[in-house]
C-alpha cells in the first residue's frame, strides 16, 4: 500500500484525527513563528539594554560613583530621616509628655506620685535627651496595661529600664514598677 492510499485510507476511516493532526501542525508553526520573528528580537533588545545597564554599573564602580540604586536608597533614607525628625516634639512639649503619662498611668488603675527627669543635650545636633525615672503600685495586670500603653504610645519613647518587685504581703497581691525611661526633644524653633 503507497502512502497516498494509506492516507486515503484514514480520511475514510475517521475524519477526525486527520483534522486534528493538521490543527496541531498548524498550530505549530504558528508558535514557531511568533517566536523567531517576534519573540526573539524583543528578546534581543532586552539582553543588549541589560549588558549596557550592566557596563554603566561597572563604569560607575571604576569611577569611583555609586551605583544609582544606592542613590535610591540614599534618598528614601534622607525621607526616612525628615519622618523620624518631624515625629520629634519641641522641648515645650514635656509637660504634654508628662500629663500623657499620667492620664495613661489613670487609665491602667495606678497613680504616679512623682517623677524624676534629667535633661541632657544631643552633642551636634539640636536636641534634648530627657531620661525620666517614676514608680507605680498596683496589681500585675494594671502594671501590665500601663506598659502596654506606653508601648503604644505615639511619642518616640524608649523604655530603657523596668524594675519589678512584688509586695511582702502575699495576700495583697500588689507590685511596684519602677520604670526609666528617654525621649528626645528639639531645642530650635518650635
Amino acid at each position: 500500500m503507497s502512502g497516498n492510499s494509506l492516507l486515503r485510507a484514514a480520511w475514510r476511516m475517521n475524519r477526525t484525527v486527520p483534522i486534528v493532526l493538521l490543527l496541531l501542525l498548524l498550530i505549530d508553526i504558528a508558535a514557531w513563528a511568533a517566536l523567531r520573528f517576534q519573540m526573539e528580537p524583543r528578546l534581543q533588545r532586552l539582553e543588549r539594554t541589560f549588558l549596557q545597564r550592566q557596563e554603566e554599573v561597572r563604569d560607575r564602580q571604576r569611577e569611583g560613583r555609586a551605583p544609582r540604586q544606592a542613590e535610591d536608597r540614599l534618598i528614601l533614607a534622607e525621607e526616612d530621616l525628615a519622618v523620624f525628625r518631624q515625629a520629634i516634639p519641641h522641648r515645650a512639649e514635656l509637660s504634654g509628655l508628662l500629663g500623657e503619662l499620667f492620664t495613661l498611668a489613670d487609665a491602667a488603675g495606678l497613680r504616679i506620685d512623682q517623677v524624676g527627669y534629667d535633661p541632657e543635650t544631643v552633642e551636634g545636633r539640636p536636641l534634648l535627651r530627657y531620661a525620666l525615672g517614676f514608680s507605680v503600685n498596683g496589681s500585675y495586670l494594671q502594671v501590665k496595661r500601663f506598659v502596654h500603653a506606653l508601648e503604644e504610645s505615639p511619642r518616640l519613647i524608649a523604655l530603657e529600664s523596668l524594675t519589678l518587685s512584688g509586695s511582702d504581703d502575699p495576700d495583697k497581691g500588689d507590685v511596684t514598677l519602677t520604670i526609666q525611661l528617654s525621649t528626645l526633644f528639639r531645642t530650635g524653633e518650635p
